[in-house]
C-alpha cells in the first residue's frame, strides 16, 4: 500500500509540475509530457529508451526528470524517436518521467566532431575519447580505432595503425569492424593482394545529448574494383558512463548489382573486434559466452547470444568487451570467430568450418532485396560477472517498456504525436 501511495504522490506531483510548463512558447510539444516506464524481470542499467515522437523538435534542449529521484537525464530526438538513457530500474517496477526543455547553449552531452585535414570522426563523451572513425579510401576499410574503456586504456589493439605491444599478426585486424571473407568471392575480410575494398561513400554524422551518430553509405568491391553489394551502416554512441560504455551498430547489405552469395567461410565477422594484447586468453585473459562456454575451446564456432572477452589492464584492473548479437538478425544466436589470441567476430556464416562440414552457412540476397543486422558493443569495467554483461543483454534484447502518458486536458502537451 506505501509503494502504491508513493506512485499515486509522484503521479500528482508530475501532474502539478506539467501544469506549471503549459503555455509555454518554446519546447510546448514535449515540456510536461509524461513518460511511464515499466522494467522487465532483471535489473536494468542504463539500456536507451526509445518512444516514437512526431511533433516538432524543440528549439531548447530537452531532458527528462525522474519523480522518485529527481535525476535528469538528457534526451536526442532524431528521425521520429525521443531516446533517453536512463540511470536503471529494478526488476518489476514502475517509473515516471516529467520532460522539461533547457538552456539550448550548454554543450552536448555526446560531440561528434571531424579531425581536421583527415577522414576521421572523433567521437567524445563528457568531453572523454571514445574512440574515433577512420573512414579514408586509402584504407581497405572503414574502422573504430582507438576505442577506450573507463580510466582511458584501450580496450582493443592498437597495432597496426598505432603502436605494436605484443603481436604483428592479422594486420587487417582493424581494433572494431565489420567485414567478411567471401562476398561473392570479394575477400572483403583480409588486405592481402587479392583483397577486396569497402568503398566510403556518403559519411554523415551529428551530436546529441543521449546519443551521437554516425551514418555511411559503403560499396563493396572485389579485387578488381567491381562492385558487389551495397551497405548502409549506422553507430550509436550512448550517453552511459565510462564504467559501462555502449554503442550500436545497425548494417544493412543490399543486392544493389545483382544476387549476393554470403560463402560459407569462418574469416569474417559482421562485428568484430580485436582486444588489445595483454587480456588476450594467452596472456590471461577470458573468453565467456551466453551458453556458459568459457574460453576458445568452448566459445569458437558456437551459437550464443552474446561473447565477451575481459582481462586486466595493469593498475586499471579488469576491464571488457562484449558484442550481443540482436533477436532479430538472421541465424540468431550467431556463431563466433572468437581465439585465444584476441580476435572476437560475429559470424552467422561460416557453418561448415565451424561443424565440421555438417552444416553449410551460404546465404544469398537476392537482387533488390537487403538484410538488417543490429549489434550492441558494451565496454565494461570489471570481469562478466561484475559488470553483468548477462542482464546487460537482456536491455538490448527486451530494454524496458516505455510510453507517453497523456497529459490532463488543456495542458500545452496536450495533443503532440507519440501516442
Amino acid at each position: 500500500m506505501r509503494n502504491l501511495l508513493h506512485v499515486a504522490a509522484g503521479v500528482a506531483l508530475l501532474a502539478l509540475l506539467a501544469a506549471q510548463y503549459a503555455g509555454a512558447d518554446d519546447g510546448q510539444f514535449l515540456d510536461g509530457r509524461l513518460i511511464a516506464l515499466e522494467a522487465g524481470d532483471h535489473m536494468s542499467r542504463y539500456a536507451p529508451v526509445v518512444l516514437p515522437y512526431h511533433g516538432p523538435a524543440p528549439e531548447k534542449k530537452v531532458n527528462v526528470v525522474e519523480d522518485k529521484t529527481g535525476k535528469r537525464f538528457p534526451v536526442t530526438i532524431r528521425d521520429d524517436e525521443f531516446v533517453f538513457v536512463p540511470e536503471g530500474a529494478m526488476p518489476g517496477t514502475k517509473h515516471m518521467y516529467l520532460v522539461e526543455t533547457h538552456d539550448p547553449s550548454a554543450p552536448m552531452v555526446v560531440q561528434i566532431d571531424k579531425v581536421e585535414g583527415a577522414d576521421q570522426l572523433e567521437v567524445r563523451i563528457r568531453d572523454e575519447h571514445l574512440t574515433t572513425y577512420h573512414y579514408s579510401n586509402e584504407n581497405k576499410k572503414p574502422f573504430l580505432w582507438p576505442v577506450y574503456a573507463e580510466g582511458g586504456v584501450t580496450i582493443t589493439r592498437d597495432w597496426p595503425m598505432g603502436d605494436q605491444e605484443l603481436s604483428d599478426d592479422h594486420k587487417h585486424h582493424k581494433s572494431l569492424w565489420s567485414s567478411y571473407g567471401n562476398v561473392n568471392g570479394a575477400d572483403c575480410w583480409g588486405e592481402g593482394d587479392n583483397s577486396g575494398y569497402q568503398v566510403s561513400g556518403d559519411v554523415q554524422w551529428g551530436s546529441g545529448d543521449a546519443y551521437g551518430w554516425i551514418a555511411a553509405k559503403n560499396t563493396w568491391q572485389n579485387n578488381n574494383r567491381e562492385p558487389v553489394v551495397s551497405e548502409e551502416r549506422e553507430y550509436r554512441f550512448y550517453a552511459s558512463p565510462a564504467k559501462a560504455r555502449i554503442l550500436d551498430l545497425i548494417l544493412t547489405f543490399t543486392a544493389s548489382y545483382g544476387d549476393v552469395l554470403f560463402k560459407d567461410t569462418k574469416e569474417g565477422g559482421i562485428m568484430t573486434a580485436r582486444v588489445r594484447d595483454i587480456i588476450t586468453e594467452e596472456q590471461g585473459g577470458t573468453i565467456t559466452n551466453a551458453a556458459g562456454g568459457v574460453g576458445a575451446g568452448q566459445c569458437w564456432g558456437k551459437p550464443a547470444a552474446w561473447c565477451d572477452y575481459s582481462g586486466s589492464i595493469g593498475d586499471a584492473g579488469l576491464r571488457g568487451i562484449a558484442i550481443f548479437d540482436h533477436p532479430t538478425n538472421l541465424r540468431h544466436p550467431t556463431t563466433w570467430h572468437v581465439r585465444d589470441y584476441g580476435l572476437m567476430g560475429a559470424n552467422c556464416f561460416g557453418y561448415s568450418h565451424f561443424t565440421k562440414s555438417k552444416e553449410n552457412g551460404d546465404y544469398t540476397l537476392k537482387d533488390g532485396e537487403s538484410v538488417t543486422f543490429r549489434y550492441r558493443v558494451y565496454i565494461h569495467t570489471g570481469g562478466v560477472d561484475l559488470a553483468k554483461v548477462a542482464d546487460r543483454y537482456a536491455d538490448y534484447a527486451a530494454p524496458p517498456e516505455a510510453a507517453w502518458v497523456q497529459p490532463a486536458e488543456g495542458s500545452a502537451a496536450s495533443g503532440a504525436g507519440g501516442e
